[in-house]
């Protein structure tokens, strides 16, 4: 998950927030809306168990066994949910805001100067907070270098900060994006058609295979059935990640010619209840990977059709405009949030409904709060300040 919603408001010149992006299209504020409830998806199911460093280490949220094995399998798919989520949107408001001519340096620069600062920020912080917990030099290193999501060992993939390893695979989509995105655009809308329907079906596919291939060592908390490698090769491995990325790009060429189909936002909303429950009911990783990644196509397609038709709603207030601005930063704080009020401050986990409540509702009011800290002080003067393109950089993204 990352800060790809300053794509869909600035573009070439140094960004100011509200400023309408460069390409003459419209500005997707119901996207940039929608992305602070994709991050609470997350917090949801880091809130029912915290992961800590490598999967041998969790800490509960309910004292009670059962009560905290129901309210995990309830909200256990949310994560799920919020991060596939993500990786579709980046691959349309990426291909949304994209212009020909663009140059490879720039758009690099434009996407690092983004992730960098808050990923090594939130990293060092946890570094310092959990350090008592044993924190490997070569899992720092992993980390430093977006390493982690290489390694088919659920102990590398979500040390040091568990939510970190989704940026390491947004890395990888930004690194292909400016290889392919002439190919796409080349594209007639059969072909667009072709390629939003091969992604979907692969993101079925990969989960499928996981099932069938060498368990390896280590297990997932959460999923006690479900073996180490099998968990990278289907949720972490930026390969099979790839096709939720595609999703997204091919979707947005098609929106952008006018070939997708107008979707009803609350219709799609109500398309999330099945999914989520097909996807609670299924086999833990099938789930993760599978159910929900249509509707979440879907549901930004509908928002981004009603943002072009210049019709407000609620995702687009500036309410949620502010925190899908400090979501990046919301998403990579939370879960230290979380373990900081569990294990230092309130002393869970907790014995009763009420006090779960209360550490979930302070852990979201200071974690938004963190958030808008770094977004203010720490992301937004970066941004401005490194985002101008160079008159020097000559690289031009295939177009």
């Amino acid at each position: 998950m990352t800060a790809d919603r300053a794509e869909t408001r600035t573009r070439a010149a140094a960004p100011r927030e509200g400023a309408p992006p460069a390409t003459g299209r419209a500005r997707l504020d119901s996207l940039t809306g929608l992305r602070f409830f994709a991050a609470l998806a997350v917090f949801v199911t880091h809130s029912s168990f915290l992961l800590i460093g490598s999967a041998s280490l969790i800490f509960p949220t309910f004292a009670d066994p059962e009560t905290g094995a129901a309210f995990q399998a309830w909200a256990g798919q949310a994560g799920s949910l919020g991060v596939a989520f993500f990786f579709v949107l980046s691959g349309f408001v990426l291909t949304w805001s994209a212009r020909p001519g663009d140059r490879t340096g720039s758009f690099y620069r434009r996407r690092f100067v983004k992730i960098l600062p808050l990923y090594y920020v939130a990293g060092a912080a946890a570094t310092v907070l959990l350090w008592d917990l044993g924190v490997r030099w070569q899992d720092l290193l992993a980390y430093a270098t977006f390493l982690q999501v290489w390694v088919p060992n659920p102990e590398v993939n979500f040390s040091v900060l568990t939510p970190g390893w989704s940026l390491a695979v947004e890395a990888v989509f930004y690194l292909v994006f400016p290889l392919v995105i002439g190919r796409f655009r080349r594209l007639g809308r059969g072909a667009a058609w072709t390629g939003l329907a091969l992604s979907v079906a692969v993101a079925f596919l990969v989960p499928v295979l996981a099932y069938v291939l060498p368990a390896g060592a280590g297990e997932l908390v959460g999923a006690p059935n479900q073996a180490g490698f099998q968990t990278w090769f289907a949720y972490v491995l930026p390969l099979g990640r790839l096709c939720d990325f595609f999703a997204g790009m091919f979707a947005a060429l098609l929106v952008t010619s006018g070939h997708f189909p107008r979707m009803s936002l609350p219709w799609v909303l109500v398309s999330f209840v099945p999914c989520y429950v097909w996807a609670a009911e299924s086999p833990w990783l099938f789930g993760q990977r599978a159910p929900l990644l249509v509707s979440c196509v879907l549901l930004i397609v509908a928002a981004a059709q009603r943002d072009i038709a210049g019709r407000p709603s609620f995702l687009s207030s500036s309410t949620m405009v502010l925190l899908g601005n400090v979501s990046f930063a919301f998403y990579l704080v939370h879960h230290l949030v979380l373990y900081a009020l569990n294990t230092k401050v309130l002393h869970g986990p907790f014995g009763s409904v009420p006090m779960v409540a209360a550490y979930m509702a302070s852990a979201l009011l200071v974690s938004v709060g963190v958030a808008w800290l770094l977004h203010r002080y720490v992301e937004m003067p970066l941004v401005r300040r490194f985002s101008t393109p160079h008159r020097h950089t000559r690289t031009e993204v295939a177009a």
